[in-house]
């Protein structure tokens, strides 16, 4: 029992020693997430297809960066604009 209860706090201990002596990072603000798009490809013009475009955060080279992605969303009643597209797969992110 006193080995164990010596053990909980020797990690404690080196915890505390490891966040107090690390650098300090500075936290990286996280892009907005932007309004819903909507697409129809040219074979079905009437299946509409909506995204937004959002972001990732991914732990690259010892850096936090964000991805920029594409996330379907279910399609608004009367959508405000639809963009015609040749294929659904034209769509990228960096486009919307």
């Amino acid at each position: 029992m006193r080995k164990t209860a010596s053990l909980g706090v020797s990690l404690v201990a080196a915890t505390l020693c490891c966040t107090a002596f690390s650098p300090p990072q500075e936290p990286q603000a996280r892009p907005a997430d932007s309004a819903v798009r909507c697409y129809a490809t040219h074979r079905v013009p009437g299946t509409t297809v909506c995204y937004r475009h959002s972001w990732k955060a991914e732990y690259r080279h010892g850096d936090m960066v964000y991805v920029p992605i594409l996330v379907q969303v279910p399609a608004p009643a009367h959508p405000t604009q639809v963009t015609i597209v040749g294929s659904l797969d034209d769509i990228r992110p960096s486009e919307t």
